[in-house]
């Protein structure tokens, strides 16, 4: 947690909540545009307090789901970019 007296007073993208998404979501901003400012604002006195820091990490790769269907096209999607 930053002090006030350090935090940043702009910001060109502000993401709410510091939990895996928001975390991953800046981290993306960041190596794609090093230039952009990003801020995240957490509730809590650290980062993945709630479900984010509860989850087993386990990716889906999909093969539960109708071959073809949204579910199973977007969890191969994911599990491929999170392999590249």
């Amino acid at each position: 947690m930053i002090p006030n007296d350090s935090v940043p007073r702009t910001c060109d993208v502000v993401i709410i909540g510091g939990g895996i998404v928001g975390l991953a979501t800046a981290l993306t901003l960041i190596q794609r545009h090093p230039s952009l400012g990003v801020c995240v604002v957490e509730a809590e006195s650290h980062v993945a307090a709630h479900q984010s820091g509860h989850n087993s990490g386990v990716l889906h790769s999909g093969i539960y789901y109708k071959p073809g269907s949204a579910k199973a096209i977007t969890c191969r999607s994911g599990k491929a970019l999170m392999e590249a």
